[in-house]
């Protein structure tokens, strides 16, 4: 049973205050108002935050079309659907219309490069790269160039799909120190992470009753069952196919510490992934994947709980020898991620009959799950110097920063990639969709009322 007042926001206990406290939305603001006199399209957009180091508390950027520009203008999406669907949820002494434009303002202008990349088919991550800005952009406030651009996004992904393979190319190219994959006709390159770009296909898919990409979505679906996971539900990160015959050639890692290894971000996405399929196919085969997948990341935290501290905030690989055993590795983008998949397989379990719902659950409280993850995410990783919001003229109220955190993202203690023959391992670090992921976990609360 939720409890909210204006100091407490809790669910069964779990004190989630921080998911939307006000300084949630001044540190996003904090980063994007940064860059709202830089004229649009923007080249770079926020990446990772050292901890340590020259540059440390500043958002790093990456080049535009890398695959995580969706998520900053996602968080800015987010919090206007707060603002939009749920102003109950904005802790503010001062009148919300006026942040909403500031919002909308803003990302609208952190959208234009997303929009003019709509249409590529170099890469898989068009779901995350368009969903949480565009497709929340249409959803909020009708706009039908970012539907337009969903939906390019959408047949762009399609073109990536191969019927001998029956799964979407994901990468053209694997290149590291230990490897160097670059030839497409001898190589088809697969990995866990595309799960979380099927929501996009399934979204214009049915949006615009086209069966094709439905298809599509679900047959990749079937053959990450096949052969990127483990018959314990773990998942390998990368598999090489051959795209003569179909065939695995390899199975390995690229982001994780070993082939073998269970990186525990790439099993997040495969619990979020696979909840997301059920949800769309109502297939109950998607949505038993969802739960071997989840239990089996909940029983490697388990495991944690003699071993270190705060063990729901997943060490980077579930397989990783760390060099001090009570102080991890840690990768708090892999807890926020896999908290939000628990959530979609609690929501579509309290749709089935009980005793089915009993059947498929294997004993797990998925919502406590999820709550128990977010709320140790929230004690280990939470960065304490807050950005505190004000506004100024009130005659016209203009929405700013009065107070500006020296640590720009929400969350500290991510890990993008620690594997030993990356070009150039990142670790113990902010990283824009783990906050992301944390506000879509609370937007995922409010939409089904449990706050």
């Amino acid at each position: 049973m939720a409890q909210k007042n204006e100091s407490v926001t809790k669910i069964r206990d779990h004190n989630l205050n921080a998911v939307f406290a006000p300084n949630i939305t001044a540190k996003i603001l904090q980063v994007a108002q940064r860059s709202s006199k830089q004229k649009a399209p923007l080249t770079t957009y926020p990446h990772t935050v050292p901890q340590t180091g020259p540059g440390a508390g500043r958002y790093e950027h990456r080049e535009a079309d890398f695959w995580t520009c969706g998520f900053f203008p996602g968080s800015i999406y987010a919090l206007l659907e707060r603002v939009v669907r749920f102003p109950g949820s904005i802790n503010s002494r001062h009148a919300l219309p006026t942040l909403g434009d500031e919002l909308l303002k803003l990302g609208r202008h952190w959208s234009v490069a997303i929009n003019q990349m709509s249409g590529r088919t170099d890469t898989h991550d068009m779901g995350f790269i368009v969903q949480p800005a565009l497709q929340k952009d249409y959803e909020l406030t009708g706009n039908k160039e970012s539907l337009e651009s969903v939906k390019n996004a959408a047949y762009a992904l399609a073109t990536r799909y191969d019927p001998t393979v029956k799964a979407i190319r994901s990468w053209d190219v694997a290149i590291n120190d230990r490897y160097s994959i670059t030839d497409m006709s001898e190589n088809f390159l697969v990995i866990i992470d595309s799960m979380c770009n099927l929501d996009l296909l399934y979204f214009v898919g049915h949006t615009f009753h086209d069966e094709s990409l439905i298809t599509i979505a679900t047959q990749h679906a079937k053959s990450i069952i096949n052969e990127i996971l483990r018959p314990n539900f773990s998942s390998y990160h990368l598999v090489n196919f051959d795209p003569t015959t179909g065939k695995p050639k390899a199975k390995m890692t690229n982001q994780g510490h070993a082939d073998e290894s269970t990186w525990s971000r790439g099993q997040a996405w495969s619990v979020m992934g696979f909840a997301q399929t059920y949800t769309w196919t109502k297939d109950l085969v998607y949505l038993e994947t969802a739960i071997g997948c989840a239990k089996y990341f909940l029983g490697r935290l388990e495991e944690s709980k003699s071993r270190w501290h705060h063990p729901y905030v997943p060490a980077w690989d579930f397989d990783a020898p760390g060099e001090d055993e009570k102080e991890p590795l840690r990768d708090v983008s892999a807890g926020v991620i896999v908290a939000n998949g628990l959530l979609i397989i609690h929501q579509a379990l309290q749709s089935l009959p009980s005793s089915t719902a009993g059947e498929l659950s294997l004993g797990i409280d998925f919502l406590d799950a999820a709550l128990i993850i977010v709320s140790e995410a929230l004690d280990l990783a939470l960065d304490r110097d807050f950005s505190e919001l004000g506004v100024v003229n009130q005659g016209d109220p203009k929405w700013h920063v009065t107070k500006e955190s020296g640590f720009d993202t929400i969350l500290r203690h991510a890990t993008a990639n620690n594997n030993e023959h990356a070009h150039k391992p990142y670790s113990d670090h902010g990283l824009v969709y783990a906050d992301y992921y944390l506000i879509e976990f609370g937007n995922k609360l409010l939409r089904m009322g449990l706050i």
